[in-house]
């Protein structure tokens, strides 16, 4: 069966609502942590996801093992996966993870900024950035870094919903669109 967002909302939504009654909600970050533990075994650990959708098993056996993998034990955070247990919804975890992920940077005042550049550089220098982008955007900043060599030199970003291309290769990419826009013809005709 197909993950649903809206019913992984739902859900998430429930267990925040829980978390905030109980005075918990500074412990999301726990929570999210968990249960990207269970989403990544579950993506890697055929055999795994054999053992925890299998329906013969009971389902104090499937929230211990679930427990077990994500290291983190908390009373509202077993009984949340024993409804999910019982009712046959653990294939929306990892949208519940990554629901739960985008509430716990709201709720820190955060945004998460994938910062992709051509080599490798100093810490000072990704502090700089991190600390040009917090100016500009008035909020905290999860800097989530990666490298991608064909991009020459520069960096692209994505911030939210939004792209960024300072990179070389964009740049290539902008003259070689409105130059050649036929795809390689004579750019002076003469």
């Amino acid at each position: 069966m197909k993950p649903s967002y809206f019913l992984a909302s739902k859900y998430s939504e429930a267990l925040i609502n829980i978390l905030s009654q109980k005075a918990k909600i500074n412990h999301l970050e726990n929570y999210v942590k968990a249960f990207r533990e269970i989403s990544t075994i579950m993506e890697e650990n055929e055999s795994f996801k054999d053992v925890i959708f299998n329906p013969l098993l009971p389902v104090d056996f499937v929230v211990n093992k679930l427990v077990e993998v994500s290291d983190y034990e908390d009373e509202i955070y077993i009984n949340f996966l024993k409804t999910l247990v019982q009712k046959k919804r653990l294939n929306l975890i990892p949208l519940i993870t990554e629901l739960l992920y985008r509430k716990n940077l709201e709720l820190n005042e955060t945004i998460e900024v994938k910062l992709i550049l051509a080599k490798n550089v100093s810490k000072k220098v990704l502090n700089e950035i991190k600390s040009t982008l917090q100016k500009n955007t008035g909020k905290n900043i999860k800097l989530v870094v990666d490298f991608e060599e064909e991009l020459i030199g520069g960096m692209q970003l994505y911030i939210e919903d939004k792209f960024f291309d300072y990179s070389v290769k964009g740049f290539l990419d902008n003259i070689q669109s409105a130059y050649a826009p036929t795809g390689g013809g004579e750019i002076f005709e003469g």
